[in-house]
């Protein structure tokens, strides 16, 4: 199977993140400066394939990162992996939402975030779990790691 051209655009962009920082509000900047320079990445592989924060519904004022069109796959990323989890089951709601209020149903997401703090807390018991319940309603849930160098 073909490395996802979507996760290898992220792992690209987190590479060229700022590490060792202890200041917060820098970090925020980082996030966010590599979340961006993803989405414009993602977007310049093909803008007719992938569209970028997509809306959930406007009353829940929230954005799925990046859905792929053609395979209706959607994509978020949490740059740091720490908190992860809580990141990853917020994620999981918008696709439920999503797919409540539309006919056209995401079948897949894929959860991306950084391998040393996501990893763990992802692997644990609850959260895998948890993906296999999503897998049987027929909703395929992945976590991939990027990570440093």
């Amino acid at each position: 199977m073909a490395a996802d051209p979507v996760v290898l655009a992220a792992q690209v962009a987190f590479a060229q993140r700022v590490r060792g920082s202890a200041d917060v509000s820098e970090n925020t900047r980082n996030a966010q400066a590599i979340c961006k320079t993803w989405r414009a990445a993602v977007h310049d592989l093909d803008p007719d394939r992938y569209q970028i924060e997509a809306l959930v519904a406007p009353e829940l004022d929230q954005k799925i990162d990046v859905l792929d069109l053609e395979t209706n796959c959607a994509y978020e990323l949490k740059v740091s992996g720490k908190n992860a989890t809580s990141e990853f089951y917020k994620d999981v709601v918008k696709v439920l939402m999503w797919n409540e209020r539309r006919k056209k149903r995401i079948s897949a997401l894929v959860f991306i975030t950084e391998y040393e703090f996501g990893s763990p807390l992802l692997k644990a018991p609850m959260p895998q779990a948890y993906m296999r319940y999503l897998a049987n309603c027929g909703l395929s849930v992945t976590v991939a790691y990027i990570r440093h160098g």
